[in-house]
């Protein structure tokens, strides 16, 4: 479904991805774990073409991609239930299909009710949770979600997670999830994969009674003593 070869990508001079390969399969939940800047989101940007590799190979199967960002990113001029017809609409479907897709979905987010409200009027988890359902509601091939809950307090991520949990057993799909909370992701990641410096990815074993956190911290800890070594 996803395939990076020997990718190669360079920021201002630095080398982020220095030929970096992996492989996910159709229908696989991943999470990408890493530290701020190691380029957790460029790789869901290079998924999307929105960023391309300099050098390498991607291959993507799948024509349509879905993207939850950090922020909900709704048109605020447009009510919840606008923002998920519009981006229906886009794919080319009639806009009365759009606007009944677009209700099924409210529901499935539990927002029955609120699809007259505009994005101001609701709480920052009700804007999310809107655009959750944009997401889904298009059917895709692929979802890319980038720190999706880190703005919400424990309870609405909570929420959140049981949400796409839901969404995912009745509409499965390939999913890249990247944070840089090992907890939160754990508990739909089919496999964890770590990004660190240099596009280095390495793979850790999903285990429910592991403490993720303290595991990252001193792989962190290692390496950088390590790299320091090596200066």
């Amino acid at each position: 479904m996803i395939e990076f070869d020997n990718v190669q990508k360079t920021f201002n001079g630095h080398p982020v991805f220095n030929r970096t390969s992996f492989h996910i399969h159709k229908n696989e939940v991943v999470g990408f774990l890493g530290r701020s800047g190691v380029g957790k989101s460029t790789i869901l940007k290079m998924v999307s073409g929105l960023t391309r590799p300099d050098s390498g190979t991607i291959k993507v199967s799948g024509s349509r991609i879905g993207y939850i960002f950090q922020e909900p990113r709704l048109i605020p001029w447009k009510t919840a239930l606008e923002n998920i017809s519009f981006s229906l609409k886009a794919t080319g479907i009639s806009l009365k299909d759009a606007k009944q897709t677009a209700i099924e979905y409210m529901d499935k987010v539990d927002l029955r009710g609120y699809e007259d409200y505009y994005p101001n009027q609701l709480s920052g988890g009700m804007r999310q949770r809107v655009s959750i359902g944009r997401a889904f509601a298009i059917n895709p091939d692929i979802l890319l979600m980038d720190e999706p809950f880190s703005a919400l307090d424990l309870g609405l991520k909570d929420v959140m997670l049981g949400i796409i949990r839901d969404m995912l057993s009745r509409q499965p799909l390939t999913l890249l999830y990247v944070t840089h909370d090992p907890d939160e992701v754990s508990r739909l990641a089919m496999r964890l994969l770590l990004l660190l410096d240099g596009g280095i990815i390495q793979e850790i074993p999903l285990d429910p009674n592991r403490n993720y956190k303290k595991m990252l911290r001193k792989r962190f800890c290692n390496r950088n003593l390590k790299n320091r070594r090596n200066t």
